[in-house]
């Protein structure tokens, strides 16, 4: 039976907005007088995680932080986010258009409502997605978003596009089978099928 869709990661997948994030999450320590700061390393490091255990890993000194120290670090990462935006992988763009009209695609990510509006904002991409999930906006883990996200679309069989082991695991506690892009922030372990490039997956999925 052939993929009825494709589900897409976004972060280390679609695009990589480490650079923005890490702007804002730095203006965010510097408003809390904090002398701590992170590197687009460290942001690339936790990409994937929902923002709360992004700053639990990053900033321990702040464990717990509470409310309003999340909701500064949200906010000042969103005017990173709004201003410099991200930058696509390389095929990204043709090939989603290209993917687009084979498959119906989608966007599943951990990240907040408002930053996939961003992607989708700077990136002109919104137009060839049925549809998407993303943890700001559902409040659930990635397996469930995949789950639910199938049973809406009456999918009955696709693929998680992603670059983290913690993704593969997702798609196999989801029964969603999964790919790997290498180019990515993460290592996803065994997985098979593997891409180096955008360019591969697109000869792969097109054939």
């Amino acid at each position: 039976m052939p993929f009825d869709a494709l589900i897409f990661d976004l972060d280390g997948t679609l695009w990589d907005a480490a650079a923005a994030s890490t702007y804002g999450w730095n203006l965010a320590l510097e408003k809390l007088g904090l002398s701590s700061r992170v590197t687009v390393d460290d942001i690339r490091s936790v990409s994937g995680k929902p923002f709360e255990q992004c700053v639990a890993t990053l900033l321990p000194e702040l464990h717990p932080a509470d409310a309003a120290t999340i909701e500064l670090l949200d906010g000042f990462e969103r005017l990173g986010i709004e201003k410099f935006g991200g930058v696509l992988y390389d095929g990204v763009a043709d090939g989603l258009a290209r993917l687009a009209a084979r498959y119906r695609l989608f966007v599943v990510s951990n990240c907040p409502d408002w930053y996939l509006e961003a992607f989708f904002g700077f990136s002109g991409l919104g137009e060839h997605f049925s549809g998407w999930d993303c943890h700001g906006a559902s409040g659930m883990d990635k397996s469930s978003m995949l789950r639910a996200l199938c049973e809406k679309y009456g999918l009955e069989r696709t693929v998680y596009v992603s670059d983290t082991r913690g993704d593969r695991l997702s798609a196999e506690k989801a029964g969603v089978e999964f790919a790997f892009v290498g180019y990515g922030f993460g290592e996803a372990g065994e997985a098979s099928p593997a891409f180096e490039s955008f360019a591969e997956l697109l000869e792969a999925f097109l054939i």
